[in-house]
C-alpha cells in the first residue's frame, strides 16, 4: 500500500471556503478512483509548532502506485491539481508531496480478551 501525503502553505489572502471546497474536490477525485482506500484532510491543528508555514494537508491511502497515478490523472482532468498551486505561497513551492510505502504498517497489539481494570474510588 502507498500513503500519498500532501502539505500546503495556503496564502493568507485565500478565502477559507475556497480551500475547503478544493479539499472536498480532492476527496471526490480520490473516491472516484479504484484502489483508493482512505482519504483525510483539512486545516492543521495547533500543537507542535513545527508546521514550517504549512497550513493544510491531506493524505490518501492507495493499494498501489497505479491507483495513485490514476488519481493524479483524475486531478489533471478537473484542473484541481493546478488550482492547488494557485492558492499556495510560491505556487508549487508551497506544496510538499511525499509517498510512503505502508505495507509494513505497525499498530499496537490489541488483545480483545483483556478487560480494562476499572474500580470505583
Amino acid at each position: 500500500m502507498l500513503r500519498h501525503i500532501v502539505l500546503l502553505q495556503v496564502a493568507d489572502h485565500v478565502n477559507p471556503d475556497q480551500v475547503e471546497t478544493l479539499i472536498d474536490q480532492l476527496a471526490k477525485a480520490a473516491m472516484s478512483v479504484p484502489g483508493m482506500v482512505a482519504f483525510c484532510g483539512g486545516k492543521k491543528k495547533a500543537g507542535s509548532g513545527l508546521s514550517q508555514g504549512f497550513t493544510h494537508g491531506f493524505n490518501i491511502d492507495f493499494v498501489d502506485e497505479q491507483a495513485r497515478d490514476a488519481y493524479l490523472a483524475e486531478l489533471d482532468g478537473d484542473r484541481v491539481g493546478s488550482r492547488l498551486s494557485e492558492i499556495t505561497v510560491g505556487g508549487l513551492g508551497g506544496i510538499l508531496v511525499m509517498n510512503i510505502d505502508i505495507d509494513d504498517i505497525q499498530t499496537p497489539d490489541k488483545n480483545p480478551d483483556k478487560k480494562p481494570q476499572l474500580r470505583w474510588v
